[in-house]
């Protein structure tokens, strides 16, 4: 078996990696996403792929992101038949936003999206961890991730030509973390997603991403009683105090569901006391401005509340029900009736699904006392239109729940706005976007490397690769793992190296870097690149073989 990075290896985005099982003669890719960001950056999107697309079998995709499925209808379109493997939940959402995304590329179209051959891994009587079977002595398991509903690690494992002492083949594996989530299950503070597994103690190879690897977040940032108390400080201090409305630009998927949560939280706390904050004789009225959000909540109806083989909730955090005195299938009710188009009335609040025209949202602006739209960083969407027009008003409060790059429309105005030295005059700004991070930190990110929940009988020394990340966050994170590798504490795992991924192929066989590259694999590409099919190319080889 043998790796390449293709994507992620000098950035955040464009995940993708490449394996080749030389025993079945089976490729495959552990995601296939955009490259998203500057120009130069986005240019990547457009560049011929290292590999042939009708000689991958199998897609293994982690999570919906676009930055990791981005690219799937392009593979499709080059010659893709293989299936993407995934979980129903990320299946359902990445066909929102592929959709979504078809209609702003020049490189792929809708029909290339409804060509992709999805195969759930879910079906039937699913467990986490079951093993897949993918080819002869080569099968995949799938780990929960709490990133995002639907999001996995992927562990491939292998049959390699080395024997045991029974003189039995001996397995390798390698475990893709994917973006990890925050959740830990002794603190799962975000409101919707369960925490997430550690890889199995016996991988061989983690690559693991880097987004957060040297940050380590303020512990005020990890406790939900933080965030929802200063929510409730924004609401109650613009809207009753101020007499203003509360905008939140926001990403469509999980982010948008997650502030709905959230308010159905406040709510259903302010219901319980004795003098509710919410208290002018009407509920709170929310309006969810977002086509694609309002879709995506249909999906969050439809799993958000799935259960495994043991009759556990594949995602849903154990704690959420109960915090809001409802049950999930509840719950999933009304993130299906929002996802329908139908108006939720709950005790003390009201929110409104607002779809079709009149992207100013004038309508929303009328009666709506919280707005919840896309896009997150204002630059496209209905949030574009509120910006300008709720952030000329002092009475107003615009809350940030997510990353904005620095040239988009939100940044430039919060940046204004926080600003001592400038001249704003406008809507007041609270940045929330720490509390509602869904990447982990680096405290997290080292936990999921080393933490072996106490299965150490058969401990492995496993090589770490870093990928999906700044290059100086990386290199920090670097040495951030092997500190923690050098204490060798009870019940870590084993470290005996780390690599931060590269473009070069590695023999996972044998832990080492290919010395060159492959004559046959340099002749097929060539061949490619000049125009010839694959299955001619094929052929030619094996004629000159």
């Amino acid at each position: 078996m043998k790796v390449k990075f293709v994507g992620a290896i000098d950035g955040v985005t464009g995940s993708c990696s490449w394996l080749k099982h030389e025993a079945s003669g089976t490729q495959l890719l552990v995601d296939c996403g955009m490259h998203q960001g500057t120009h130069d950056t986005q240019f990547k999107n457009y560049e011929k792929f290292p590999f042939c697309p009708s000689e991958i079998k199998y897609v293994l995709l982690t999570h919906a992101h676009i930055d990791h499925c981005g690219l799937l209808p392009r593979l499709v379109k080059e010659g893709f038949r293989g299936h993407v493997y995934c979980t129903s939940a990320t299946r359902d959402v990445a066909k929102l936003l592929l959709e979504d995304s078809a209609r702003q590329q020049e490189d792929y179209s809708q029909q290339h999206v409804d060509q992709i051959k999805w195969h759930a891994i879910d079906r039937h009587n699913f467990a986490w961890k079951d093993m897949l079977r993918l080819s002869d002595g080569l099968s995949v398991n799938f780990l929960r991730s709490s990133h995002v509903l639907g999001a996995a690690m992927v562990s491939v494992a292998w049959q390699t030509n080395d024997k045991n002492e029974s003189g039995q083949p001996v397995l390798k594996s390698i475990c893709f973390s994917g973006d990890i989530g925050c959740q830990d299950k002794t603190n799962c503070y975000l409101p919707l997603m369960k925490d997430g597994f550690e890889p199995f103690p016996n991988a061989d190879y983690l690559v693991v991403e880097s987004t957060y690897g040297a940050t380590v977040r303020e512990e005020a940032y990890k406790l939900a009683q933080n965030r929802l108390a200063s929510l409730s400080a924004v609401v109650e201090g613009t809207i009753f105090s101020k007499g203003g409305k509360v905008f939140i630009p926001t990403f469509s998927f999980h982010r948008a569901q997650e502030l709905i949560a959230d308010i159905i939280w406040l709510a259903e706390n302010e219901a319980c006391e004795d003098e509710p904050i919410f208290c002018d004789g009407r509920p709170l009225r929310v309006a969810l401005h977002s086509s694609l959000a309002i879709k995506l909540c249909n999906v969050y109806g439809q799993h958000l509340n799935a259960r495994v083989s043991s009759g556990k909730y594949q995602y849903l955090n154990n704690e959420l029900p109960e915090r809001i005195c409802m049950t999930g299938d509840q719950l999933s009710k009304i993130f299906s009736d929002l996802g329908s188009g139908r108006k939720v009335t709950l005790p003390g609040l009201e929110i409104v699904p607002v779809t079709g025209g009149g992207k100013d949202g004038s309508r929303a602006r009328d009666w709506a006392d919280v707005i919840i739209a896309s896009s997150g960083m204002c630059d496209h969407g209905p949030a574009k239109h509120y910006l300008k027009r709720l952030g000329r008003d002092p009475k107003n409060t615009v809350v940030t729940t997510g990353f904005m790059s620095a040239s988009s429309a939100g940044k430039k105005f919060v940046s204004n706005a926080l600003d001592p030295e400038s001249d704003h005059t406008g809507a007041e700004v609270i940045e929330m976007s720490h509390y509602y991070s869904a990447h982990g930190d680096q405290a997290k990110l080292l936990d999921h490397i080393f933490n072996l929940e106490g299965l150490t009988d058969k401990m492995r020394e496993t090589i770490v690769f870093i990928n999906h990340g700044e290059t100086s966050r990386k290199s920090v994170f670097e040495e951030s793992i092997r500190n923690r590798a050098s204490l060798r504490k009870h019940g870590d795992r084993r470290i005996a190296d780390v690599q931060i991924a590269d473009g070069k192929w590695f023999n996972l066989d044998s832990g080492c870097y290919e010395d060159g590259p492959n004559p046959e694999d340099e002749l097929r590409d060539a061949m490619v690149e000049k125009g010839l099919s694959a299955e001619d190319v094929k052929k030619l080889i094996e004629q000159l073989s």
